[in-house]
């Protein structure tokens, strides 16, 4: 009986294991692409930071007046370091 059950409704049967699975697969897109755009949102301030202190870094020659090409020393100007 379950025999007949199953070979009379197979299509039926695969065709809703079917649509389970897109349906499960369309979540987990869903879910991934939300993941990634949280992801590249937080990425791009990070970028944005990393442009001004490449910058900062670049046209930083002097502190004070005293002559401090060392990188050690830009770093810490852009930063916020010193008085």
């Amino acid at each position: 009986m379950l025999k007949e059950l199953v070979d009379n409704n197979k299509y039926i049967i695969c065709a809703g294991i079917s649509t389970l699975s897109l349906l499960f697969t369309s979540i987990s897109i869903i879910s991934v692409s939300r993941s990634v755009n949280e992801i590249s949102k937080e990425l791009e301030t990070i970028s944005a930071w990393a442009d001004s202190q490449n910058e900062c870094i670049t046209k930083t020659f002097r502190i004070d007046g005293i002559n401090t090409q060392g990188m050690p020393s830009k770093v810490w100007s852009c930063n916020g370091g010193g008085q």
